[in-house]
């Protein structure tokens, strides 16, 4: 796609221009013809039910957000700084920079190990948007954020059973 800011040629499906970093997400958007297509490319994120959220400040220790998550069940904090998103700690943040260190969790900060500035959405946002962050940024959760502050998040399970609550196989 050519950015209509800059005239970069992008790759088709990217949410910002790689050359001026303007949204591009609104533009190139299929015309929904009904069904599952329609819900995906109109519905907003507000249609579908958030899933728990933990948050916990970057100076927390990850001992203390590990305790946080693992007593909620889910998988991943939402890190918060003055109420705004600053990142998000995941179990792929977690295995991948601290499991199998001699480290004591409890003196490793969240800011150490989090994933800083994530992609989040808006609940105004239409389905698809958090469908593409998704698939193209290999996201299993995407913050929810109303004026950069956490509401919510959504998790690719729960977009996968929006997904098959309206393609009408029964399952």
């Amino acid at each position: 796609m050519t950015c209509p800011y800059c005239g970069h040629q992008n790759l088709d499906g990217l949410d910002h221009c790689e050359e001026c970093q303007h949204d591009l997400s609104h533009f190139d958007v299929p015309i929904p013809t009904g069904g599952l297509q329609k819900h995906l490319m109109e519905d907003k994120i507000s249609h579908i039910p958030y899933d728990r959220l933990v948050l916990v400040s970057p100076t927390d220790s990850v001992a203390h957000a590990v305790s946080r998550i693992k007593t909620i069940g889910i998988g991943q904090a939402v890190v918060v700084e003055g109420g705004k998103l600053v990142g998000i700690l995941t179990e792929r943040d977690l295995l991948n920079k601290v499991a199998g260190r001699e480290v004591d969790l409890n003196k490793v900060p969240v800011s150490a190990v989090m994933t800083r500035n994530p992609d989040a959405i808006e609940e105004r946002d239409p389905i698809r948007i958090v469908i593409n962050k998704m698939a193209v940024g290999e996201y299993r959760h995407v913050p929810i954020v109303k004026d950069g502050h956490p509401v919510g998040i959504i998790s690719a399970k729960t977009v996968a059973n929006y997904i098959l609550k309206y393609s009408g196989l029964d399952f």
